[in-house]
């Protein structure tokens, strides 16, 4: 096993002074370059390593006291690091199991296992406090009756299980996760009779046919159980006590029966070890082939053959969870806020998803007082924000967002997420389009570890080798060369509420490998130094990537935002849904008042059209405004600029779901995760609704002419 090697030189950490340039007026690059070598410098593996020894050493659920515990940890760290730190306290409706038990009934009486197996390696594999299997927000109920299987629980392969004459009414589905959000294959079951549901991991997505697993590699072994949450995602995050309003003291809370984003019938996860036992028995027809898993033997769907009776107890109510804060306040404008996040809470001890991210924030918060203590502050306040109960519906960072609404739209900045920092050494970044151009250039300034070169020279040729494989052409513009552009934005992390809700820029990253022991008691700190990242290099450069870019956020004389990309980001997008409804239309996929062939996507292109120019035109005002270093022009700019995502917001929000107001990007309604760019659009087309994709075209266009009206008004400030 390798051990932590030792934190590279100042030297040895360039920065490209041309990124500097880009961002700061020209007579403070040099000190800029310095304060951001500081911050470059002090992040160190053996540092990470501690911390994240020290965070995953017990099981730490929101709503427990360690938890608690741990919530305490990191306050003293930050202001070990010189940051003033709060805790912010919310009371939440969360569930923990008091009582879950599976069996299988039919063809013989057998206790299906609902823990993982002890490994005589790995210590934290026998822990006594981690839960047993169960679901955050799973309803308590019983359940008993024949299973039937459903592949991953998706629209469409509950609509082929009504081809194969199957029904699900009055029966126990089991479904493998993969594909859309956990919450949503259970509303799915629910709405089509199911009376419960059981979701395993199968070795095809994530177990032996993606590698060796664990102990020996990093993949899912056969007793490792993924929990997670089954809220209705993509409907809306948050505690679904106060759904749309902030759990604060004296909040008017909704009974359990009363919640519309929560299941009502009852759900357990499974490992592929235990749902074996019940797959090997199933009758009914042979699954189609895309149906087919990993598993040594042909997958049936059922019924007949194999039945189940579950068991699932809660115990729910109002719990304790605990937000914290660390910050820097600005010098030059206080109430301009940049604020990086990462939650903290775990469902067993979560080395990877959180506390990798976790990790990383300490090192970002000790560069940061580094450079603090070295004569460096930055023009606006830095937030850095520990969440807690992101694993049950991106709770804590929800409950924050409502809470100071008012105050974060007016005055933030920008939101840089981590969640899982680290599973491997492959960079992948998301975000607004308008924070392309600053993630880019952060990436071109913090060295790869082991490779050689930038970390943004292995993620710009990733993408491109993607990129060629996929062979994207958009539609109208075949000639366009690769253009590097930041992933779309969906759902399940803390970035949401920001986004969707607030319309704040936002950007998430990480770095990426094999990672099979999600959610599972094996996601612990021996699989981190023995697999995820051995060295804790990845670590200290999460922590070098996040410190820089909240520099930069939080130190450019204008801030760094930029649109002239926005419409090309856009575009592509639209070009996929452009794309699906031609080959729905070849497919001969109408119906009375649907015709795909039909659609009018003119008016969406000619307005990015447009705010493509626009976007472009300010670009180029600003890189002259930041050459002449006219700083009463860049304070009239940053008014505006901070609130330009939020032209794209819709008062009343998407049909269905009100709380997510963002009418460019949302998660999707079918995917929870996934994004769906023109999610109104990408809604019309999926449900066939030809006046739906009129409606959202109309305000599409109406919130695209909103940006090009303020992108200009910005430019003629700027001057």
């Amino acid at each position: 096993m390798a051990g932590p090697v030792a934190s590279q030189s100042l030297e040895r950490l360039p920065i490209v002074d041309q990124a500097i340039g880009a961002w700061f007026f020209p007579s403070r690059s040099d000190a800029m370059a310095e304060a951001e070598r500081v911050v470059s410098a002090t992040p160190a593996p053996a540092k990470a390593r501690k911390w994240l020894a020290q965070l995953t050493e017990e099981p730490h659920v929101a709503g427990t006291p360690q938890e608690k515990v741990v919530a305490e940890y990191v306050h003293e760290r930050l202001e070990e690091f010189g940051l003033e730190a709060e805790i912010v306290r919310y009371e939440v409706f969360l569930n923990h199991p008091k009582h879950v038990a599976l069996r299988l009934t039919e063809p013989e009486q057998t206790e299906l296992s609902l823990r993982e197996d002890f490994l005589s390696v790995d210590k934290d594999s026998a822990a006594r406090d981690v839960f047993p299997a169960f679901h955050g927000y799973g309803a308590s109920g019983t359940a008993e009756g024949q299973v039937v299987y459903a592949n991953y629980g998706t629209p469409d392969d509950f609509k082929k299980l009504d081809d194969l004459g199957i029904s699900p009414t009055g029966r126990i589905v089991l479904v493998r996760y993969g594909e859309v959000f956990r919450g949503l294959k259970v509303r799915e079951a629910e709405q089509r009779g199911a009376v419960g549901v059981l979701i395993y991991s199968d070795p095809a997505d994530d177990g032996y046919m993606k590698g060796d697993v664990y102990p020996d590699g990093p993949m899912r072994p056969p007793s490792a159980i993924q929990r997670g949450s089954v809220q209705f995602l993509s409907l809306q995050p948050g505690d679904p006590s106060t759904p749309g309003w902030p759990s604060t003291d004296g909040a008017r809370r909704l009974a359990r029966e009363e919640m519309t984003s929560v299941p009502s019938i009852p759900s357990l996860p499974l490992s592929y070890g235990e749902a074996e036992k019940i797959l090997r028995h199933l009758g009914g027809p042979r699954v189609p082939d895309d149906w087919q898993g990993g598993l040594p033997f042909a997958y049936h769907a059922g019924p007949g053959g194999a039945s189940v009776a579950m068991e699932v107890e809660m115990d729910e109510g109002l719990k304790p969870i605990y937000n914290v804060f660390g910050r820097i306040s600005g010098t030059d404008e206080p109430e301009r806020l940049v604020i990086l996040g990462n939650h903290r809470d775990a469902w067993t001890h979560g080395a990877a998803d959180p506390n990798s991210g976790t990790a990383a924030l300490l090192e970002t918060a000790r560069a940061l007082g580094a450079a603090v203590a070295a004569g460096w502050r930055p023009r606006r306040t830095i937030v850095l924000a520990s969440w807690d109960a992101e694993e049950y519906g991106l709770v804590g960072s929800t409950e924050w967002g409502e809470d100071r609404a008012a105050t974060l739209q007016a005055n933030a900045v920008a939101y840089v997420n981590l969640d899982s920092a680290v599973t491997g050494p492959r960079l992948g970044a998301g975000g607004t389009p308008s924070l392309r151009d600053l993630v880019r250039s952060v990436a071109a300034d913090v060295p790869e570890p082991l490779q050689g070169g930038s970390i943004g020279d292995a993620w710009q040729k990733h993408l491109r080798s993607e990129w060629a494989d996929k062979a994207p052409v958009e539609l109208d513009r075949t000639d366009r060369p690769f253009e590097l552009h930041l992933g779309t934005l969906g759902s399940g992390s803390d970035y949401t509420v920001f986004v969707d809700h607030l319309g704040i820029p936002a950007a998430t990253f990480g770095f990426r490998g094999s990672y099979g022991v999600y959610h599972s008691v094996y996601d612990n700190f021996r699989w981190m130094e023995k697999f995820g990242d051995p060295q804790f290099v990845y670590h200290a450069v999460a922590a070098r990537f996040f410190g820089l870019t909240a520099m930069r956020l939080a130190s450019a004389e204008v801030v760094p935002l930029r649109f002239g990309s926005y419409a090309r980001a856009l575009r592509a997008e639209l070009d996929k849904h452009r794309r699906k409804t031609v080959r729905l239309a070849r497919k001969g996929e109408t119906e009375d008042g649907w015709d795909p062939g039909s659609l009018d996507f003119g008016p969406v292109l000619g307005a990015l059209d447009t705010l493509e120019s626009a976007g472009e035109a300010l670009d180029q005002t600003l890189a002259e405004l930041i050459e002449r270093e006219d700083a009463d022009a860049a304070r009239r700019v940053n008014d505006r600029l901070i609130t330009l995502e939020q032209t794209f917001l819709s008062d009343d929000g998407l049909p269905g779901r009100p709380w997510f107001r963002h009418l460019l990007y949302a998660p999707g309604t079918t995917t929870g995760y996934a994004a769906w760019p023109f999610p109104e659009l990408a809604e019309a087309i999926e449900n066939k609704d030809a006046e739906l994709f009129r409606h959202g075209t109309v305000r599409v266009v109406a919130a695209l002419n909103r940006a090009t009206r303020r992108l200009r008004e910005t430019a003629s400030a700027a001057r």
